[in-house]
């Protein structure tokens, strides 16, 4: 085989990102995104140890990762991609009760047409795909992946008479994993405390955990959810958080996320109240009840 004739270009890589940036951007994730073309001798390498065929191909040309603030929307982001690619298959570790090890959240995609195309010259009779892999990861357990891979993953057989030491090096993962869920826990409870003193900004800031617009809010919204002994912001503090993003990413439209448009909208699914409903601009309005898509966010105080 001719190395070669493996070349991808690194400009394909941009439609993709701009498309999963599209989403992830119009609900506000807290998130960094990378993504490489393999090169050419990464390729040539791999299709020489690794045995495919046609039934087994590679399929990690192309690699995406986009590394998560928060451990619990890793499952929000890969519900928010598989809608907007076809997903092929998946390496998706559960935790183990039992046993220290890095989890996997690995997801192989097709390519869409467009970008297949103009890759096919390149990958065709190679027993390579027209796909992509995605890893979903936190800040906190990105390092560790990166060092799990490189400095064992790669050469197993240098650990394989100090299993003590891989166990010790097991271990720091449930450290991590312990930080993923300590720093949830912590918003959480500062969301809650926010409730009780009647914050409301600090109390969605919080709860919500999203890139909002640093904007007061509505005076006549404030003094509408804590009337009538903080009832509207009680229910407002119930709302799931996972439940939100979903009336988000569903909605397909894109808005500023300040905290009132984001009233606005939880007062449309989960609210109910009439005094917020007479306030809402009619334009937003409009959006939330029709669920348009738009090519550019309105500009809806």
């Amino acid at each position: 085989m001719n190395r070669e004739d493996i070349i991808i270009p690194e400009a394909l890589l941009k439609p993709i990102e701009k498309k999963i940036i599209r989403e992830l951007d119009k609900i506000g994730l807290f998130y960094r995104i990378f993504s490489r073309v393999k090169t050419k001798d990464s390729i040539t390498k791999k299709l020489s140890y690794k045995n495919y065929n046609k039934s087994k191909q590679m399929q990690d040309i192309i690699g995406i990762r986009i590394v998560l603030y928060f451990h619990d929307d890793i499952e929000i982001c890969e519900k928010i991609i598989s809608r907007i690619y076809e997903r092929v298959g998946d390496s998706i570790d559960k935790p183990d009760s039992s046993t220290f090890k890095p989890t996997r959240t690995n997801i192989i995609y097709r390519l869409d047409e467009v970008t297949s195309s103009e890759i096919l010259p390149a990958i065709n009779d190679k027993f390579i795909d027209n796909t992509f892999e995605l890893q979903l990861r936190t800040v906190f357990s990105e390092g560790w992946h990166e060092v799990e891979h490189d400095l064992r993953y790669k050469c197993e057989e240098e650990w394989e008479s100090y299993d003590e030491h891989s166990r010790t090096l097991n271990g720091l993962v449930a450290t991590l994993e312990t930080c993923d869920w300590s720093i949830m826990t912590l918003f959480s409870d500062l969301s809650y405390q926010n409730y009780r003193d009647s914050n409301i900004i600090p109390m969605m800031r919080n709860k919500f955990r999203l890139r909002f617009e640093n904007e007061p809010l509505d005076e006549n919204i404030r003094i509408i959810l804590l009337k009538d002994n903080k009832k509207l912001l009680k229910k407002l503090f119930r709302i799931e958080r996972d439940e939100l993003l979903e009336r988000l990413s569903e909605m397909k439209i894109l808005i500023r996320l300040n905290f009132c448009n984001i009233i606005y909208i939880c007062n449309y699914y989960y609210l109910n109240s009439d005094e917020i409903q007479s306030i809402t601009p009619p334009a937003m309005n409009d959006l939330i009840q029709n669920k348009l898509f738009l090519k550019q966010a309105p500009n809806i105080n």
